[in-house]
C-alpha cells in the first residue's frame, strides 16, 4: 500500500460521489480497546426485556415463529413494532397540501429477535444462527413482496445505541412501504447508464475488480464476497456481494442462503474483534421492482459501523470524509483468525 498516497479523494463508481480518505498519522484500528463483553453463554432472560422467553405478556403477538431444533425456546420471532410510523390501516393516497403533497403513513413495521438470548450478538452466534436469521428475513420479505406488489420491504438492523437500537437485546427491523427511495431509484438508474455505456452490470465488475486487486478483500467463499469498498464513506465499511449476477435478493436459495450466513458471520465476527464490539447498521439493498431481471442491477447486503459522525463539512458539502483507508481496514479484518 505504499503507493497510495494518505490524503486523496475517491469517486464510487455507482454514485459518482466522492469521499475524501484523511487518515490521521499515528491512528490506528488496533489502537481501540477491546469492550467487555457480557458472557454470550448467558442464557438468562433479562427483566424488563420484551424479547427474552417467558416475557410473551409485554409483546403485542408473535406474527412469525421459526422453532427451535434443540434446547432452545425458539429460533427466532417476529413481532408487530410497537411504535410504528407506518400502519396498514393509514390510506397510501396522494393529495396536495397547499404548495405540498402529503401522503397517508401506509405500510408495515415488524422487529425481527434474533435469538432468544439477551447477550448473544451476531458477532457470537454460530453460523446455523446467523442462517436462522436469515431464513426469517427471507419468510418476512417474501411474504410482503407476494402480498402487495406496491409495498417494498427494508430489512435492517441497528446494533447498539449510536446505531439506533433502542433494545439492546440483538433484533433486525423489517419496514414495507409503498415509497421507493429516491436515493436508491437514483443508484438504479446511474447504474443503468453505466450499463448503457459499457454493456456490463457495473456491481459485477466491481466484485471482478475486488477479486483481482485483493488490497480491500475481507472474505471470500464459493458464492460470495466481502470486501470494504473502493469509495468507503466510514472507516470498517463492508459490502457482501453474491459473486453470481443477481438483482434479487429473494431468490436466494437454501445453499445460497447458507453461504450467505457464512459471509455475514465472518463480517460481524471480524468487525467485532477488530473495534470492539462497535456500533453498526446493516441493511439490504435489493432491486425495487420485485422479481426483477434487471441486467444492471446486483442486490448486496452493507454493513456501515458508527466510529464517525456527520458534522459541519459534510452537511455543508454533502461529502464524507472517512479517517482511514479502505486498504488498511480491509487489511485488519482479513488478519483476524
Amino acid at each position: 500500500m505504499s503507493d497510495i498516497p494518505s490524503q486523496q479523494a475517491r469517486q464510487d463508481l455507482i454514485t459518482q460521489t466522492w469521499v475524501v480518505c484523511a487518515p490521521t498519522r499515528g491512528h490506528r484500528p488496533h489502537d481501540i480497546d477491546e469492550a467487555n463483553d457480557r458472557d454470550p453463554t448467558d442464557h438468562t432472560p433479562v427483566e424488563g426485556c420484551p424479547f427474552c422467553p417467558g416475557h410473551e405478556a409485554m409483546l403485542p403477538r408473535v406474527l412469525w415463529q421459526l422453532d427451535a431444533d434443540g434446547d432452545a425456546p425458539w429460533c427466532t420471532r417476529v413481532v408487530p413494532n410497537k411504535y410504528p410510523a407506518m400502519t396498514p390501516e393509514a390510506s397510501s393516497d396522494e393529495q396536495r397540501c397547499g404548495l405540498y403533497h402529503l401522503r397517508g403513513g401506509h405500510g408495515h413495521q415488524e422487529v425481527i429477535i434474533d435469538t432468544p438470548y439477551h447477550y448473544r450478538s451476531m458477532a457470537h452466534m454460530a453460523v446455523d444462527d446467523v442462517d436462522a436469521v436469515l431464513q426469517t428475513y427471507l419468510a418476512r420479505y417474501r411474504h410482503y413482496r407476494e402480498a402487495d406488489g406496491d409495498l417494498i420491504p427494508h430489512i435492517f438492523r441497528n446494533h447498539g445505541t449510536d446505531a439506533g437500537a433502542s433494545l439492546p437485546h440483538p433484533h433486525s427491523q423489517l419496514v414495507a412501504t409503498p415509497l421507493p427511495p429516491p436515493h436508491i431509484e437514483k443508484e438504479e438508474a446511474q447504474a443503468r447508464a453505466l450499463h448503457a455505456e459499457t454493456g456490463r452490470c457495473p456491481y459485477c465488475e466491481m466484485v471482478e475488480e475486488e477479486l483481482r486487486a485483493e488490497a480491500r478483500l475481507v472474505f471470500v467463499n464459493d458464492d460470495f464476497v466481502v470486501f470494504v469498498p473502493y469509495a468507503a464513506r466510514a472507516p470498517f465499511t463492508q459490502w457482501i456481494l453474491p459473486r453470481a449476477h443477481e438483482p434479487e435478493f429473494g431468490r436466494l436459495d437454501g445453499a445460497q442462503r447458507r453461504a450467505l450466513a457464512d459471509a455475514l458471520h465472518e463480517a460481524t465476527r471480524r468487525l467485532h474483534q477488530a473495534l470492539g464490539d462497535p456500533d453498526y447498521n446493516f441493511f439490504f439493498r435489493t432491486a425495487l421492482q420485485y422479481a426483477s431481471e434487471a441486467p444492471h442491477l446486483h442486490w448486496s447486503l452493507r454493513i456501515r459501523p458508527r466510529t464517525t459522525v456527520d458534522a459541519g463539512f459534510e452537511l455543508s458539502t454533502g461529502l464524507s470524509i472517512n479517517p482511514s483507508l479502505p486498504e488498511r481496514d480491509a487489511e485488519v479484518l482479513r488478519s483476524i483468525a
